[in-house]
């Protein structure tokens, strides 16, 4: 097995561990497989996320840095936002950092006692003094690390901006500027430690010759190579990137508009990803060991004085998919460049930017619907459309100002604005996660709620939803495809390859890509490797009081009256599905 060591960071005592785990990665191979594994294996039951007890643990797999688009790491924690599984996926530089580094995974437990980051390099860890940089926004703090540790090129940083150090629970990391950790809240759980953010230094040389069947992988590696760079399999990433979905989400009734109340934008040609290239879009980048350059970077000018016409700072902002719908369509931003400034005011703050454009949806219904008042927003307006509006208000959120009650509740996230104020028929979260951004139909709700991290990658309902137009199928059907392609999925984010690849690691290119590196597998291995996978995460959010039935009861009403590419959604077809699914998971996952 290649490099199965394990870095183990005691914050509270300042002391690390570097030891090797023969046994965990030949079981779990690497990513979300050891991850999780890691993960149960030093968490407590019951623990508050936001306490010294929870634990982060980010991995790397056997095909990282080895193979084209290789280049993810998986990040396992409870998450301060659901309070059960915590998981995310980010690229940047840090899987080749860590690949460098003779490291598989990092676990990091307790809690430092002053604002603190860490570098590791060569094995040995070293806990410095954050104090300085602290509330720092993520990107400016990173500068800084950058600066003082030196080994451009062959290290990673990863930074929480001040809403992780103020644990907004949708606080995110950021990784090596244009990367993100994202979704649930890691950003809180790094600054509840008192962790501003990590280096790692990966200077070690690899031996081919050594860990791989060096014929063998020259011809796998040219095999995926061409795959990726001279086929369709991933030409749309790198073209227009994500952002290409935007025009036929919206023909298709499925881009989600003003706050979901409705599935088509009329000015979706001004955010759409043609517009962006064409007219905003700088350059493109690549996650290291990728050869695509999917990372689409849009020209931001800002005024920042008024005393010259010259007084203008140009920055580049990255955009995708979900970020425009979230920032866009959904709050009724038609300028794409205002689109950027909105993202790029979230990221400074280093929130997520899925769940605060959903809030935002949400604050700027309940004030038009006259459920929270100017009282409530101390004088501050909050009107769809109106982009100067949401770039107050977005401050506000992260400073998690007790004082300022509403903007307090709402960076909490949509569902602890409802318990205060109502409203939640049109409060968009799904298990308390603000939704990706599909109007597609019922497997896409359906995709986020079974999925492990409610996540619209866990299983691509949306995806199954648009397949489903042109060829139904029946709901224990529909089902199983989701079970088995998120089991899948599990297989490919333990090797961790970019789920935009996934199209290029098919089972047999995987099983060649494992064998060339003397990692012997079979189609079934790997088939109930993702089920036995599937079962520890599901498992784990179960143990922490995961309840479906729950889950079911709090789905918004705005999810069955908007237009949807299947039409209206009937709740009485969700209902089923709910039921369905439940028969299904308790053979296949043994849930009692």
């Amino acid at each position: 097995m290649i490099y199965p060591n394990v870095l183990e960071i005691d914050l509270g005592s300042e002391t690390s561990e570097f030891y090797e785990d023969n046994e965990l990665f030949d079981k779990y191979l690497g990513g979300i497989g050891v991850a999780i594994e890691l993960f149960k294996r030093n968490i407590k039951t019951g623990i508050d996320p936001l306490s010294s007890d929870n634990v982060v643990v980010f991995a790397i797999g056997p095909l990282n840095s080895y193979y084209p688009v290789a280049s993810k790491t998986s990040a396992v924690f409870k998450s301060p936002l659901t309070g059960n599984l915590g998981e995310s996926y980010a690229g940047g530089r840090l899987s080749t950092a860590m690949r460098f580094g003779n490291i598989g995974a990092i676990v990091v437990k307790g809690k430092a006692e002053q604002p603190s980051y860490f570098v590791h390099r060569d094995g040995e860890t070293e806990i410095c003094n954050a104090g300085p940089i602290r509330f720092m926004y993520p990107n400016t703090a990173g500068r800084i690390i950058r600066e003082n540790v030196g080994y451009p090129g062959r290290r990673s940083v990863i930074t929480i901006g001040p809403a992780g150090e103020r644990m907004v629970p949708y606080a995110g990391a950021t990784v090596d500027r244009f990367r993100h950790f994202g979704r649930l809240g890691l950003g809180a759980v790094l600054g509840s430690k008192n962790l501003k953010g990590l280096v790692v230094i990966g200077d070690q040389p690899i031996s081919l010759e050594i860990n791989t069947d060096y014929q063998k992988y020259r011809k796998v590696f040219t095999e995926i190579y061409k795959k990726t760079t001279e086929t369709e399999l991933m030409s749309k990433y790198h073209v227009l990137g994500t952002p290409a979905g935007i025009l036929p989400l919206n023909v298709l009734k499925s881009l989600p508009t003003r706050n979901f109340r409705e599935s088509t934008f009329t000015f979706a040609e001004n955010i759409s990803g043609e517009y962006f290239a064409e007219e905003l879009l700088a350059r493109r980048v690549a996650c290291g060991g990728c050869p695509l350059g999917c990372i689409h970077l849009g020209i931001l000018r800002e005024r920042y004085s008024s005393e010259s016409v010259g007084d203008i700072h140009t920055i580049v902002v990255s955009y995708d998919y979900e970020l425009i719908y979230a920032l866009g369509s959904n709050l009724l931003i038609k300028d794409a460049s205002d689109v950027l400034r909105l993202i790029e005011a979230v990221e400074r703050e280093g929130m997520d930017v899925i769940s605060t454009g959903v809030v935002l949806g949400w604050l700027a219904e309940a004030y038009e619907r006259n459920l929270i008042s100017p009282e409530d927003t101390k004088g501050q307006i909050i009107r769809f459309g109106h982009v100067e509006d949401f770039l107050k208000i977005i401050p506000k959120i992260s400073a998690a100002n007790p004082e300022e009650e509403l903007f307090f509740l709402a960076s909490k996230g949509v569902d602890a604005l409802v318990e205060r104020y109502g409203g939640r028929e049109y409060a968009i979260s799904i298990a308390k996660v603000e939704p990706a951004g599909y109007s597609t139909g019922p497997y896409s709700i359906m995709g986020q709620v079974i999925g492990g991290r409610h996540s619209h990658l866990d299983n691509a309902g949306y995806s199954l939803d648009q397949k489903t137009l042109t060829n139904p199928v029946s709901s224990k059907d529909g089902l199983m495809k989701l079970m088995v392609e998120e089991e899948w999925r599990n297989v490919l984010n333990s090797f961790v390859v970019c789920l935009f690849a996934r199209g290029v690691y098919d089972v047999d290119t995987s099983l060649k890509a494992l064998e060339a590196l003397k990692i012997n597998r079979t189609a079934d291995d790997l088939e109930q490797f993702g089920k036995e996978i599937q079962k520890k995460r599901l498992g784990y959010k179960n143990q922490e009081g995961f309840n479906l039935a729950e889950v079911r009861k709090k789905l918004p009403e705005r999810f069955f009256e908007m237009m949807t590419a299947h039409g209206i959604i009937m709740k009485k077809s969700i209902d089923e599905l709910f039921e369905e699914y439940e028969e299904i998971a308790k053979g296949r996952y043994n849930f009692t």
